[in-house]
């Protein structure tokens, strides 16, 4: 079966959802959402959200997918327990330990690993069953031959609709060093749809990370074919209308019967460049938006005439009072305007022939509104008999009075009485067909007691779907395996090939260009990783399997690479960018054997300190803040801008370097405007030197102290060691 889902950011738009005919829906919780800026569930509307969709068999899914430290722990496992009484049928997580950590709880809990986990291949598929999920939600670069090898192995999620993020899943931390807010923590401020500019090229400048929103459109039966089962649309922070639009163009596609006012109706709730159809069917020129960063809306006309303040089109168009616009020339803004008693007012600077585009349709607005579902038929068993209490029956459920009823001995009780009370659902959506069992004609029944029964037996019947759980839940507790070594190591993460250090994690400039002379060479006094990057392609590890026996083993910035070094017997180096974040992954990893464990760049030092030992810290040089899986040079390849040391900035001057290297294709690492350093008590350093020579790598590792390494660095971070993250 194919499933359409839709997001539900508050109470109102899951119940739009519901009745514009989503087969399901996800949602956040107040906490552990990464969509925090999202009104999200407290739990008593999380229970009336759950079942009114389930009163139409519309699945709901909670999203608890930001990363979790240790003092949450408790928290995370009682919150998911609550939502997982009210009937959720899954739960969203993208920390793939934390996963098996919930089962143990609740061994029947169903589970669906985030797309912040970075599934694009067979082995972070092969990871996600092992771990206890069933279905996982692929990054959005997933390529369709590994769409289709991964949907062999687990049923897959896919989105088709929204909004793109610039890094690949789950492995952006430009929200997290500007500020502390990460992204995988839910509070992203989306640098990426910031002005940027080429340096050494001025023309090629504006929203040089901001991608156009994705709309799949009738390629959607492409996946299918695939074997995706559920079809997701992004936009828990969308409106009301964004999401109605979105269920009804793609319900349409799915049963032919989809216009062209369903696709126009979508562009004017929410439309970021005129769409692209994501990195799975290659990037294309408008992937990027570079000249608009938010919504664009669906052109209308060009403006004819302008008169002072209001403008007037080259078509005839009909509005409605409110109604937005935005005012393009060449694809940039140069103003906005609102229709107001029969005209267009505008702002800004308007010229005749710009084109205008609408962004707020009142119309649309109020049909949202108005999509209404038809209440449920419910039949009622009525037994009203002196002498005997009153029941009300229904769909199994059955609610008495406490006392019998008596004889009336003025106003008895009148069967109209009873259709009339039972008619009165309240906030439940039900249509109720009275069946008197047995009436008797002369009853005395008080309102109040009419009135207590119906709400009881509405809400036992609403809320039907409750799970019973165990209601002492054991505190979860660290019981870290402590590696107490005192010996210190220092690692290298670079792109040069050298043996100054215990570790060097090697990322070559071209995978399939590696000097294999002098890896052999270096590694007569040093251990050398080949660095298995976040975002890997089928194709790619065809490349990787060449290569990789030639190296000490693999450095693995994914869940993926975990399971890719276990299946070839290879040693494997948990990176920063694995994303360990508590003590319970940090248990799951060392009962595999694994020896080197780096921790997650955005924890202070006090949270690491506090729950892990002998851990990697990032402690000196670049800093990766973006992966990039797509050209931001347009994929020009014949006239690429790249140079050996390109960079971005910003419009305070600040500069971020970008650096490329190849597997089967061109990937880039964004890095920070300013490095990361930080004097740590751990005994294992982590270097990140690129795009130098060996004498510099050798003078920064062996020479320089940590006062030192200060004075070295014209900008530098402490980062996330001092406060952590959000």
């Amino acid at each position: 079966m194919v499933e359409i889902l839709a997001p539900a950011g508050n109470l109102n738009n899951l119940i739009i959802a519901v009745n514009s005919g989503a087969d399901a829906v996800y949602l956040g919780l107040s906490n552990f959402s990464a969509r925090k800026s999202s009104q999200n569930f407290n739990f008593e509307e999380l229970k009336y959200a759950i079942n009114y969709a389930k009163c139409y068999g519309v699945k709901v899914y909670i999203a608890v997918n930001t990363l979790i430290k240790d003092i949450e722990i408790n928290e995370f496992i009682e919150s998911v327990g609550v939502a997982y009484s009210y009937g959720a049928d899954a739960f969203i997580l993208q920390d793939i330990f934390l996963g098996k950590l919930l089962k143990e709880y609740y061994p029947e809990i169903c589970l669906h690993l985030s797309t912040q986990a970075g599934v694009c291949n067979v082995y972070g598929a092969k990871m996600a069953v092992e771990y206890g999920f069933s279905r996982a939600i692929l990054a959005r670069e997933t390529k369709l031959e590994d769409i289709k090898a991964i949907s062999s192995i687990i049923e897959t999620e896919v989105f088709i609709q929204g909004a793109l993020c610039s890094s690949f899943s789950g492995h952006c931390y430009f929200s997290s060093f500007i500020g502390g807010l990460s992204g995988n923590r839910g509070h992203c401020k989306q640098p990426c749809r910031k002005r940027y500019t080429l340096e050494g090229n001025d023309k090629f400048n504006g929203y040089l990370l901001s991608l156009s929103d994705l709309c799949i459109g009738n390629d959607i039966k492409t996946l299918i074919d695939l074997g995706v089962s559920s079809f997701k649309i992004e936009g828990r922070m969308r409106s009301a209308e964004y999401v109605a639009s979105a269920i009804k163009y793609y319900k349409g596609i799915l049963n032919d019967t989809v216009t062209t006012d369903d696709f126009i109706n979508l562009k004017k709730t929410y439309n970021r460049g005129d769409y692209t159809k994501g990195l799975a069917f290659s990037q294309t020129p408008n992937f990027i938006s570079r000249k608009i960063q938010n919504h664009k809306g669906y052109l209308v006309g060009k403006v004819k005439n302008i008169y002072k303040d209001v403008i007037k089109l080259d078509r005839v168009t009909t509005f409605t009072d409110g109604d937005s616009f935005k005012i393009l020339r060449n694809g940039y803004e140069v103003g906005n305007a609102i229709y107001k008693n029969g005209a267009i007012k505008f702002k800004g600077n308007v010229k005749l022939n710009d084109e205008v585009y609408i962004t707020k349709d009142i119309a649309l607005i109020n049909q949202t509104e108005n999509v209404k579902r038809e209440k449920i038929k419910v039949t009622i068993d009525v037994y009203c008999k002196v002498g005997e209490k009153l029941t009300l029956t229904a769909n199994g459920v059955t609610v008495s009075s406490s006392d019998v009823l008596s004889q009336a001995k003025t106003s008895p009780l009148t069967k109209t009485d009873v259709v009339t009370n039972l008619n009165r659902t309240d906030i439940y959506p039900y249509n109720p067909i009275v069946n008197f069992v047995c009436f008797d004609e002369n009853v005395f029944i008080p309102k109040s007691i009419l009135n207590n029964l119906r709400v009881e037996l509405y809400s036992a019947l609403f809320n039907i779907n409750t799970v019973k759980i165990s209601d002492n839940i054991k505190k979860y507790t660290n019981n870290s395996i402590l590696d107490n070594s005192s010996e210190k190591s220092k690692t290298l993460i670079s792109n040069t090939l050298v043996s100054v250090v215990d570790n060097l994690i090697y990322l070559p400039n071209d995978y399939n260009k590696i000097d294999f002379d002098k890896l052999s060479e270096v590694q007569k006094t040093t251990k050398v990783y080949l660095y298995l990057p976040s975002f890997l392609t089928g194709e790619d590890l065809i490349i990787i399997d060449k290569i990789v026996n030639n190296f000490n083993g693999v450095y693995v910035d994914g869940y993926y690479g975990l399971k890719y070094a276990q299946d070839k017997n290879l040693n494997v180096f948990i990176g920063v960018g694995f994303n360990l974040f508590n003590s319970y992954g940090y248990n799951q990893l060392k009962k595999l054997g694994v020896k080197d464990i780096s921790i997650s760049k955005e924890l202070s030092e006090k949270d690491i300190s506090t729950n892990f030992s002998n851990v990697n810290v990032l402690s000196y040089g670049e800093n990766v803040v973006m992966n990039l899986a797509y050209c931001p040079f347009d994929k020009n390849c014949e006239n690429c801008l790249y140079k050996s040391c390109s960079y971005i900035k910003d419009e305070s001057g600040r500069k971020f370097e970008l650096f490329r290297y190849k597997i089967s294709e061109c990937r880039f690492m964004l890095f920070n405007c300013a490095q990361i350093l930080t004097k740590t008590q751990f005994n294992n350093e982590i270097f990140a030197i690129f795009n130098k020579s060996e004498k510099d790598i050798d003078y920064v590792i062996n020479k320089l102290e940590f006062n030192d390494r200060k004075q070295h660095l014209k900008n530098h971070t402490y980062g996330n060691y001092i406060k952590g993250v959000l």
